[in-house]
């Protein structure tokens, strides 16, 4: 294994430091070859036992300052003391030769072990010094240098590849693609069928709620987590898990789904013993080069679990990870193929690590438009959330970050980032500012008046339903094993008030209800939602109407022929529309056609003509 000359290069190292210190910094007695040998084979061994257990249990990775080495400064610290301690050593082994022998033997005997012990300590005394110099003061420079100051800070702001979106508008967001299940609700879902089988799994296998996986399979969303083992026994015991569990995460009323199939067993996962470990896997098998982070398990098209793994690199000094190879490790059998950012195969959803995202997202906002040293904060920003995974479009997710002021008093976006998951580049979309985030929007969904039953919120998603901003609510019943779902909840984003929540057991009766509202607040002449969207006309024939009263106002639905979506209009948008009949031909323009409901914003029935008078008829005239 590599990690054997890994070993015995860093061993060479730690003895080379220390032969230096005692050879060439010790007092000039003369060279006994007996002792060193016996220092030097001694230390060897417990150099190089104690390198291959760094190198087993905490994979450094051979990349950065010092191309990676510094790991070897722990060897050489404990070496050093272990030399240091030859004073005490020294001084007691002349006591007890004192007590033991003759006056003469004592001054012979106790002067070899005090010029041994003077080496020794020469050695300890050169090997600290090394440990800091290198340990402390160059990394602290290291840092300093890459890091500090104002050029430092523009560019770890450059990282990310940001570019600012003029549009005053999200993209669209197809309602199939809506999340409606949490992964506290998958995770409840996952341990029902875990013992619904008769094989008694639970037993030996366990589903860690954080470890269920957001990704799109065939076209469709599912919680995706491994079988883990309960304890290191069933894990000596079984060198492969059954397999893994599918919950469908677009439609709560799905069962899960358990496969233990042959192909679907996992020998590698993480948290496992000894090389059965994921990441020790990978590391052993020779990539060592760079930082392994975000082992994701995901599913092909055809459900063969596999890792994905990026392999990150710093950029600067110690920081600034930057995305160098993606691994996807077979799940069942350990093979490990290498791919560049951009050839990763189509079904791998990210490979941008959200945590690595946080990082240049923080970067940019506080300094891309501020100076490094800047104690009043003006001009910054810091992401509002962890980032969220959104699928706008189904195959293609982004990690939707919103952005905030430096204030902790500030409730309101100063933008979006939508941060592409396959490579390092983002959309900043400024002009989405004054959207209500954190704390307020948990409040708003639990404070509406239609949530009787006290249900609580397990998570909240930002779309873009209606060319409008709009937070998507789950509401749960907690139980000890998970959620359970009960509900949804929608309200525009800038518009957070618990009377404006649209609460409803499905997300259809959801959407109905949120359009209905935001035709209801336009026709009132409230800015509800974004109406910068690009504006579309279309005439038409009207092939159905029908109307249903919303609170006090009376919504208008009309499909016409050549459109593929259902308008929806308000009684104060048009006096003609109570009129309106099928065959009336009409014109209509709209925008942020998303979904199948789509408001209008102007209408007219064109087959009702109120502006010409008719011909009086002429009274006829009696004969006389």
């Amino acid at each position: 294994m590599i990690i054997l000359l890994l070993a015995l290069i860093g061993t060479l190292i730690v003895m080379a430091c220390l032969t230096i210190g005692r050879l060439g910094f010790g007092r000039k007695e003369p060279f006994e070859a007996r002792s060193f040998v016996r220092w030097f084979t001694g230390f060897t061994i417990f150099n190089y036992a104690f390198c291959l257990l760094i190198l087993y249990f905490s994979e450094p990775a051979f990349t950065g300052p010092f191309w990676g080495w510094q790991w070897v400064l722990w060897p050489l610290l404990i070496s050093s003391i272990l030399n240091l301690f030859a004073i005490a050593g020294g001084a007691r082994e002349a006591l007890e030769m004192g007590l033991s022998a003759s006056q003469g033997q004592v001054y012979t005997r106790s002067s070899d072990a005090e010029k041994i012990s003077r080496r020794s300590i020469a050695a300890g005394i050169f090997g600290l010094i090394i440990v800091a110099v290198f340990g402390i003061a160059a990394t602290l420079l290291i840092n300093i240098f890459a890091t500090w100051f104002d050029g430092n800070a523009k560019a770890l702001a450059a990282i990310p590849h940001v570019t600012i979106q003029s549009s005053p508008n999200l993209p669209p967001t197809d309602a199939k693609n809506i999340v409606l299940v949490s992964q506290s609700i998958a995770s409840y879902k996952g341990q029902q069928i875990l013992g619904s089988t008769g094989q008694n799994l639970g037993s030996a296998y366990q589903l860690n709620p954080a470890s269920y996986t957001l990704q799109s399979i065939n076209h469709h969303l599912y919680y995706v987590a491994q079988l883990s083992y309960n304890n290191l026994f069933i894990n000596l015991s079984n060198p492969v898990t059954p397999g893994f569990v599918m919950v469908d995460a677009e439609d709560p009323q799905q069962p899960p789904q358990l496969h233990t199939e042959p192909q679907s067993t996992i020998r590698y996962l993480p948290g496992a013993l000894l090389n059965q470990d994921l990441l020790r896997h990978v590391y052993l098998s020779g990539y060592t080069y760079g930082r392994l982070v975000d082992p994701t398990l995901e599913l092909d098209d055809s459900l063969h679990p596999y890792w994905t793994i990026s392999l990150m690199q710093p950029s600067r000094g110690y920081t600034g990870d930057v995305l160098s190879k993606v691994l996807l490790v077979d799940a069942h059998t350990g093979e490990i193929k290498e791919y560049s950012p951009q050839n990763v195969p189509d079904w791998v959803d990210r490979i941008m690590p959200a945590e690595t995202v946080s990082q240049y997202l923080s970067w940019w906002g506080l300094y891309h438009a501020a100076p490094w040293f800047n104690p009043s904060g003006l001009g910054q920003q810091s992401p509002a959330s962890s980032p969220e995974l959104l699928y706008n479009n189904i195959d293609q997710p982004v990690w939707l970050i919103p952005m905030t002021s430096a204030s902790t008093n500030d409730n309101s976006s100063t933008g979006v980032f939508l941060f592409n998951t396959h490579k390092n580049q983002a959309n900043f979309y400024s002009k989405a500012a004054g959207l209500g985030i954190g704390d307020n929007v948990i409040k708003t969904f639990q404070s509406t008046r239609a949530n009787i039953r006290g249900y609580d919120v397990a998570s909240v998603q930002l779309y873009q339903i209606y060319d409008t901003p709009t937070w998507v609510a789950i509401y749960v019943q907690h139980t000890a094993s998970g959620d359970i779902f009960q509900a949804v909840g929608l309200v525009d984003a800038r518009e957070l008030n618990g009377n404006n929540v649209q609460f409803d057991p499905d997300l259809g009766s959801g959407l109905r209800d949120y359009q209905q509202w935001l035709t209801a607040l336009a026709s009132s002449g409230n800015a509800g939602g974004n109406t910068n969207g690009q504006v579309q006309s279309a005439t038409g024939k009207v092939l159905r109407i029908s109307s249903v009263q919303q609170g006090t106002s009376t919504i208008y639905y009309l499909q016409i022929s050549g459109q593929p979506f259902i308008f929806t209009a308000n009684l104060s948008l048009s006096p003609k529309l109570p009129l309106v009949q099928s065959g009336d031909t009409v014109t209509i323009t709209y925008s942020g056609a998303s979904g199948t409901v789509v408001n209008l914003k102007t209408f007219d029935d064109t087959s009702i003509n109120l502006g010409a008078s008719a011909t009086p008829t002429p009274t006829p005239t009696p004969k006389k």
